[in-house]
């Protein structure tokens, strides 16, 4: 396809009083991993809900694949949800479901088909048959993390979300999981976007990355660009210094 897999144009967003978002501006091109950083409550979050229909937003546009799609309802909205996958932060597994049920969840077929696709993934994942039938509750934070992701790329979404993927695990997990997603979103030639506060999984997945603040685009371009910005906001932020144009609220 030519032109942005996703394009963000002129974005509001606000709830009562509090302007979230305030003109996203945004391309990610078909294949792209795109990494959004930004401070706390500054629109990461609220970026992808309005991307995948969950808020509406308040002015502006969004294409997917060349379609407006702020505003879908109903079975077009259903529609458009299935060129996503999602990688929720804390995981959102169904704890009473199996493994394998957990990463079928969203598939068609019969019983065989989903636990084979199941197990088909969990392999993509580094895990085993044998985890496929354990309950998430036996499983450690960052295997949970694993089945998540199998569960995302299980029905082959054109996108996935990642929504802080290494948020809770040690830095050795932390790495394993940056490392799939990287080798994943290579191989089954996904367009991604991570939100993240983490630098590591900043150079290890990201193709480009975008900064938010105070609702808007302050700065983005390629990773290799980022360590060289002038930018006194990206600045401060990938070097996580206190001193700097970001105030933390509270801390004077």
């Amino acid at each position: 396809m030519t032109g942005p897999r996703i394009a963000f144009a002129g974005v509001k967003k606000a709830f009562g009083k509090r302007q979230v978002l305030n003109g996203i501006d945004l391309a990610v091109a078909p294949g792209e991993s795109l990494v959004i950083i930004g401070g706390s409550g500054t629109g990461k979050s609220v970026t992808l809900k309005c991307l995948l229909g969950l808020i509406p937003i308040d002015a502006g546009s969004i294409r997917v694949d060349g379609q407006e799609v702020a505003g879908l309802k109903g079975a077009a909205l259903d529609q458009h949800r299935t060129r996503f996958g999602m990688l929720f932060q804390g995981g959102a597994l169904f704890d009473s479901l199996p493994v394998w049920r957990n990463i079928s969840f969203a598939l068609g077929g019969s019983v065989a088909e989903r636990r084979a696709a199941a197990i088909d993934n969990l392999a993509r994942v580094g895990l085993g048959p044998e985890v496929a039938d354990l309950k998430p509750s036996e499983l450690s934070g960052g295997m949970q993390k694993r089945v998540a992701l199998a569960r995302a790329i299980a029905a082959r979404p054109p996108i996935i979300l990642f929504d802080e993927p290494t948020a809770g695990l040690d830095p050795i997990t932390a790495a394993v999981i940056n490392n799939l997603i990287r080798t994943l979103v290579t191989d089954l030639a996904i367009t991604a976007i991570t939100i993240t506060h983490d630098m590591t999984t900043v150079h290890s997945v990201a193709d480009r990355v975008a900064m938010i603040h105070a609702g808007t685009i302050i700065w983005h371009g390629a990773r290799a660009e980022l360590e060289g910005c002038d930018n006194p906001y990206v600045r401060q932020f990938i070097t996580g210094s206190a001193e700097g144009p970001i105030k933390v609220p509270g801390v004077r």
